[in-house]
């Protein structure tokens, strides 16, 4: 049985009411996030400190004190630098028995190809070295952005890749260079966080996390999903976790 805590915010002139809802019964976040569709609006958003309290209030209200989903996530959106988008843009060469792509405290957006041919993501600051497509291939360290301005000034852009034939040719260009290390490619990733019900407005930005951890850190690319924990701060967490949650339903109204 779900036990259920409601509290409100209400702000006149122009009127938004945003209740916020505990309930007890632990859920992945898109169970939780289907079932606060159904009854609510969404998940919870929250988008500043007054709502973050408010929100609070409704758990201690509760009596609950441990870690809860609420409504904001995001997407691992991998692009190619010179922006491909057709057949074989989906191509990857991840080395998946050391997780990779890991997003190593949420630093790791860019992507370099290791000596075997496999692929790790990767801080854009390090220093390593970049190749375009035809391929030509470059001994000077430099960062990600830096080889992609290079790449773009000389050539096209950084490498990408689009099926195996083109590995296996990115990788005989480095075997004629003599080369046997890491390199950067195009593939590089954006974090894009977003409230569950949509909303962009003023105050969607607002973000609460647990910074002195690391927060968020996207362990082995699985934590997608958002938890507010008992302290106040706010986790990424993996999705398929069953956790207690928070719906909101707000309504604008607008006073003459």
């Amino acid at each position: 049985m779900k036990r259920r805590i409601t509290m409100e915010r209400i702000l006149l002139g122009a009127i938004f009411t945003r209740h916020y809802h505990f309930f007890s019964e632990p859920l992945t976040w898109n169970e939780a996030q289907t079932f606060c569709r159904q009854k609510y609006t969404d998940l919870a958003t929250i988008e500043n400190s007054e709502e973050h309290n408010l929100l609070y209030k409704t758990l201690q209200s509760a009596g609950y004190t441990s870690d809860v989903w609420i409504g904001l996530y995001s997407e691992i959106d991998w692009k190619w630098s010179d922006g491909y988008t057709g057949a074989g843009a989906d191509y990857r060469h991840w080395r998946s028995d050391y997780n990779e792509p890991e997003f190593y405290h949420a630093s790791q957006l860019c992507v370099r190809s290791g000596d075997l041919g496999n692929w790790w993501d990767d801080d854009c600051a390090l220093n390593q070295l970049p190749f375009t497509r035809h391929y030509h291939f470059f001994s000077e360290p430099l960062t990600w952005n830096e080889a992609q301005t290079f790449c773009r000034q000389k050539y096209t852009d950084l490498a990408t890749i689009e099926n195996s034939e083109e590995h296996n040719l990115l990788y005989k260009t480095l075997q004629s260079a003599g080369y046997s290390s890491d390199v950067w490619i195009g593939l590089y990733s954006e974090i894009d966080w977003k409230w569950s019900d949509g909303y962009t407005g003023a105050g969607a930005d607002y973000r609460h996390w647990r910074s002195i951890y690391n927060e968020p850190q996207f362990y082995n690319a699985s934590q997608l999903c958002v938890k507010a924990g008992s302290f106040g701060n706010w986790w990424d967490d993996d999705c398929a976790q069953k956790r207690q949650f928070i719906c909101n339903k707000g309504n604008f109204n607008y006073s003459i």
